[in-house]
């Protein structure tokens, strides 16, 4: 897949399960599947409430919303949220503009939660608790599914050969507004969901499709709620 996205929200390709920042590629929406992670364990998931994190301009939620879910799309940029909510206009699923650190979650109601390239985008104070309500929101048996970039990618090197602060172990605040970047160590990102089964998780390199000399690395996560 390749998407624009605000805030370089970089959705992992089919070729890649690691995030890919600021692919400027153009947005499809044909009906394959937007990312592997979703092609791989939607099927999987029961048909019901879904809800997908960082929506950006709407591609997987549309996706999503073609397989029969009904999906809650959040996205925090403005822009992009403006043609996530055009996009999804008469469908049965709707944009959400929310900071989901201080949204309203229901608990035990989604069957599907979709974090992809995500979680990189909070300071770690914040991840904690982030978890535990994504944890809870989902419903028995429901299925949550995350990819971050993790402290091998080339980009964290590079922020350290600069010499630029951390704000945190290997976090650093975005230009503007745009918030942090936190690299996820090893590990980390299962840790988040305790109260999940890990049904499968993959820490790797891989080629970046927009620079196909060079490589991202990343982690994907799939959990179950028991």
């Amino acid at each position: 897949m390749s998407t624009s996205q605000c805030l370089a929200y970089g959705i992992p390709t089919p070729d890649s399960r690691a995030p890919v920042m600021g692919d400027p590629g153009t947005m499809s929406y044909a009906s394959d599947p937007p990312d592997e992670l979703l092609a791989s364990w939607v099927p999987a998931a029961a048909t019901g409430r879904a809800l997908d994190l960082g929506a950006g301009e709407g591609e997987a939620s549309l996706w999503l919303a073609r397989q029969g879910f009904t999906v809650e799309a959040v996205e925090s940029d403005p822009s992009a949220y403006r043609v996530l909510a055009a996009r999804l206009a008469g469908t049965n699923s709707r944009a959400l503009f929310a900071d989901i650190r201080h949204h309203p979650l229901a608990r035990n109601t989604y069957s599907l939660v979709s974090a992809l390239a995500f979680l990189h985008f909070f300071h770690p104070d914040d991840l904690g608790l982030l978890g535990r309500r994504l944890t809870r929101a989902l419903a028995p048996g429901g299925l949550l599914l995350a990819t971050v970039f993790t402290t091998d990618d080339p980009s964290l090197e590079a922020r350290l050969e600069s010499g630029e602060r951390e704000a945190a172990p290997a976090t650093y605040r975005l230009g503007g507004e745009r918030g942090w970047i936190h690299y996820f160590a090893p590990g980390e990102l299962a840790g988040l969901f305790p109260g999940l089964q890990i049904l499968e998780v993959e820490e790797a390199r891989r080629l970046d499709p927009t620079a196909p000399e060079s490589f991202r690395a990343g982690a994907s996560l799939v959990a179950a709620k028991p």
